[in-house]
């Protein structure tokens, strides 16, 4: 499919006049039409155009074809189903979003009907592990935010098994940010198998005539002298912690600067090289546990060996040393009442003899901040707050905008922010703070509804500021704005390129970003800085990337692809449909043990065993893969093997309400209500219902109190 110039994209499966034409967005479709590409964009430059491109031209090279849209949170799943039906001219009922929501019935029926599926990983992952479907007509998987392929994330197992299964696999990753660094992105595009990367920056000449330039200004500020006596007297605290650590030659005394990492690393060294030792750890070679060490010279627990010091105090050291690290970061970066919450949380925590905790709570120094702290609460305000009203005051009163987005890393410092705005402003301008959906006893989250609800204001000029923490940085359609402010630098270049992305879209943007001198804000905001440098190098250079070059493709026979039924197509039973379920995640489980046992038989380290007279077992016992099968299943939570002992034998009607209860229960029972709807999906319904469901209970499996059934006894 080629695209010709004109003022849009006016293709087959494309609304007519709806896609504006831009120049890059034609290059990057042509260039990753047939190659499994990695596309690195900038925020704004429109990465789901270049999506919804690429999804018309595979309709339009396999019409029967179906394409599955995978992103890592359900609000960013709706907003791709929007674009869909906003873009593509094709039934809008054949364009759908899984979520684990649905029933694996209802999921199974939707993907099978649909054209383009939209969804979370997980959810996918979930149904193909179990062979709800599979994935051998699916022409294109697009990943948005890939940056996220990493450790066990779902994206890695969805990439393989496309590749495995589909004979003409596409699979396209969209980001802004790959990674930090050359290992990052390599293992990026090793992970989902990429041929061909695609990076434009706003420099580019296809680029630049479409965007608007984004001046960003490092705002400092000093701390004023009552906070740094408070931070002096903290310091204090910390020092006399940190000697336990010197003294005992865990940490060196000359570092310049000790940070959260050094004793997050001593924890992680220890609790790995207790784990190795005790043989927690066993496929772990000793050059593969060298490598995870951070301490290397000497090894740390070589050092806890020698001087024969505590174990259990060095952990709660470390935990004492992070909490005034962390303490010492609120104080200077946020602001006096988020330190103060700090303060009342280490009490709590030390009322409940938490010993890293009373160390802090019980000392001098900590009885002293905090009573200063309660005669004086008024006056300690940090100096950002200040220079942020300045800073607002500017952008409404000389750039006549009243539309600003701010971050905070903090909820507590968004809902800080947004009184102490209202009250300076005297609500002459509406300010609303958007937050996640996680809520905790004393913080309660805003749902999707309410997330949307507030963007739509914000992009209508009904909210003309929006306090946002992580939750706006990544793939939200957040309305354009002329002005972003960072509450406090961030050491992540991701965040970084997410968070400024959001400005200088349609107009000239400027971006602030609120530091104070002396503080971890400056080598934070140093360090994303020099990883994007980084990034953008390894970028630019992508030729020095090992990129897949071994994936041989062919036409997708959909007439062979669509006669080969679903395992579970012919099951109606749902006990069966369930066990053939738990059936087919063993045989995966076993074909993983199977390909470690092989990768093991093959490797250097089993032949050096071998040579130096270890006996495997393997050896000694043939390892049957019947006898593996029935033990997986048995992990897997298939039903016992039944007793010599001939039991009762009830039918399949009775089985299948008590596997509806025995699932669906929530805190052993299940409304009387939910069992008939649930059992009418199994085709149990009216007089069927009532005969099967009194037998089960004559015979004590299930008992009926009042408008709630229990699980008494189970037939396996």
């Amino acid at each position: 499919m080629e695209f010709d110039n004109s003022d849009y994209f006016n293709k087959p499966f494309l609304k007519k006049n709806k896609v504006i034409y831009r120049q890059y967005q034609k290059n990057i479709v042509n260039r990753c039409k047939d190659k499994n590409s990695l596309i690195v964009l900038p925020t704004g430059l429109g990465k789901t155009i270049i999506g919804i491109l690429l999804i018309a031209r595979n309709l339009e090279r396999y019409p029967k074809a179906k394409i599955i849209i995978l992103a890592p949170t359900r609000p960013l799943v709706s907003q791709h189903k929007d674009s869909c039906q906003r873009f593509l001219n094709i039934d809008p009922q054949v364009i759908v979003s899984l979520t684990g929501k649905l029933s694996p019935e209802k999921r199974t029926l939707l993907f099978k009907n649909s054209k383009i599926i939209i969804s979370t990983p997980q959810v996918i992952k979930n149904d193909l592990e179990r062979g709800r479907y599979n994935l051998k007509t699916v022409s294109c998987i697009i990943f948005d935010e890939s940056h996220k392929t990493k450790g066990n994330y779902s994206y890695n197992f969805i990439s393989a098994k496309y590749l495995n299964t589909c004979t003409d696999p596409l699979i396209i990753g969209l980001t802004a940010s790959p990674g930090k660094d050359y290992n990052r992105i390599q293992q990026l595009c090793k992970n989902l198998f990429i041929e061909n990367v695609v990076f434009k920056s706003y420099n580019d000449d296809d680029v630049e005539k479409y965007v608007y330039e984004i001046d960003t200004f490092l705002e400092l500020v000093d701390l004023p002298i009552r906070l740094l006596e408070l931070s002096g007297i903290w310091d204090n605290l910390f020092e006399k912690f940190l000697r336990f650590f010197i003294e005992k030659k865990l940490l060196p005394p000359n570092k310049p600067y000790y940070s959260k990492l050094d004793f997050l690393t001593i924890s992680r060294d220890l609790s790995l090289s207790l784990r190795y030792e005790n043989g927690y750890e066993p496929d772990l070679p000793e050059e593969e546990y060298l490598e995870h060490l951070y301490f290397k010279a000497p090894l740390l627990i070589d050092v806890v060996k020698e001087n024969k010091l505590n174990i259990q105090s060095i952990y709660s050291y470390c935990s004492s040393c992070i909490s005034l690290l962390h303490g010492k970061e609120l104080l200077e970066t946020q602001d006096i009442l988020l330190f103060t919450s700090f303060l009342n949380s280490l009490e709590y925590k030390a009322e409940q003899d938490v010993l890293s905790a009373k160390r802090i709570a019980n000392s001098d120094h900590f009885k002293f901040i905090k009573n200063h702290i309660k005669e004086q609460v008024e006056e300690l305000n940090h100096p950002k707050i200040k220079k942020l009203i300045s800073i607002i005051e500017e952008e409404i009163n000389e750039f006549k905008n009243t539309k600003i987005l701010i971050f905070t890393q903090y909820r507590q410092m968004a809902e800080n922010l947004r009184e102490k705005l209202n009250t300076y402003f005297k609500n002459k301008i509406n300010i609303e703070k958007f937050i996640g959906q996680t809520t905790k006893i004393d913080d309660m989250g805003y749902s999707q509804d309410r997330q949307l609800e507030l963007l739509n204001q914000f992009r209508e000029g009904i909210v003309n500021i929006l306090i946002a923490t992580s939750v706006a940085e990544e793939g939200l359609d957040i309305p354009n704005v002329d002005a972003i402010i960072f509450y406090e630098p961030i050491p992540s270049e991701i965040r970084l390129i997410q968070r400024r992305g959001r400005t200088g879209r349609t107009a000239p943007g400027r971006c602030y970003i609120l530091a104070t001198r002396n503080t971890t804000d400056i080598p934070y905001y140093k360090v994303a800085l020099r990883k994007e440098e980084t990034m953008n190098y390894v970028l630019s250079n992508y030729k020095q990337l090992e990129l897949c070059k071994d994936i041989t493709r062919e036409q997708i026979n959909f007439a062979t692809a669509l006669k080969l039924p679903s395992e579970l197509e012919n099951l109606t039973n749902f006990q069966e449909r369930r066990d053939k379920e738990k059936e087919i995640l063993a045989d995966l489980s076993i074909e993983e043990i199977i390909t470690e046992l092989d990768n093991f038989a093959n490797s250097k380290e089993y032949e050096n065993l071998k040579n130096s007279g270890v006996t495997f077992y393997s050896d000694i016992i043939r390892l049957d893969k019947s006898k593996l099968k029935n033990s997986v299943l048995k992990i897997k939570g298939k039903k016992k093997m039944l007793p010599k002992e001939k039991k009762r034998s009830i039918n399949k009607h009775i089985k299948t309400l008590l596997n509806i209860v025995k699932i669906y229960n929530i805190k052993g029972k299940i409304d009387f209500l939910k069992l008939q709807d649930l059992a009418s999906e199994e085709d149990i319904i009216d007089k069927k219902f009532y005969i099967h469901f009194n037998q089960a209970c004559y015979l004590g499996y299930l008992k009926k109190e009042a408008n709630y059934v229990r699980l008494i006894s189970d037939f396996a």
